[in-house]
């Protein structure tokens, strides 16, 4: 299953970096209006509105990721993941930085995505958080999700409340419907898919 995965992601990694290399500045603009215009969709359909108190928790994108630099702007504060230390090292379990506008990004890794330097919270941060908005490279219609492959969300989700929705981010070919992508007992569903054409609710909860 594994070798499956890995294969997926050489597939759909390879597709991403031809899209953007493709795209014009103006499919660009329209691809990050259209994700915010989905995510609002998606806190209507759930019945969510994040606060100072219970935030959205969300990525900061890295190149050849959707890009959802329109929703964070949207909201604030926005609980943001800590990958790595100053030093650039990965940290063992996952942690959490609320970030306010203010508040100054770093990049501590290349591998990583910016990451905030407000204080770094624990994993059990999520907890607060009234919708989870993640990354992802594909998702089918049983709320299956392929990541990167360092199971960072899958140790992260654990912590979540459970009546906050977690949605899924990926480009409009990642959605791969009937076509059920290979799921292990660690991977945790998600309830909906943003894409720049579609919201998608997933009917998990």
């Amino acid at each position: 299953m594994t070798m499956h995965k890995n294969s997926l992601r050489t597939e759909i990694r390879a597709r991403r970096s031809q899209h953007w290399d493709s795209r014009g500045r103006g499919e660009a603009q329209g691809e990050r209006d259209a994700l915010a215009a989905h995510f609002r969709q998606a806190l209507n359909v759930f019945g969510v509105t994040p606060s100072s108190s219970h935030p959205l928790a969300a990525f900061y994108p890295m190149e050849k990721e959707p890009d959802i630099s329109g929703i964070l702007a949207a909201y604030d504060p926005v609980l943001l993941p800590i990958l790595a230390r100053e030093d650039g090292t990965l940290l063992r379990e996952p942690r959490w930085a609320l970030h306010s506008r203010g508040d100054e990004l770093t990049r501590p890794n290349s591998r990583f995505p910016a990451q905030s330097r407000a204080p770094i919270r624990g994993i059990e941060a999520l907890e607060a958080a009234s919708i989870v908005l993640i990354a992802g490279l594909a998702v089918d219609e049983a709320g299956t999700r392929l990541g990167q492959g360092g199971g960072w969300y899958d140790r992260a989700l654990l912590y979540k409340d459970a009546s906050a929705p977690v949605v899924a981010c990926i480009f409009d070919w990642e959605y791969r419907g009937k076509e059920l992508l290979p799921r292990e007992d660690h991977d945790i569903p998600v309830d909906g898919v943003i894409t720049p054409s579609h919201f998608i609710k997933l009917g998990i909860k």
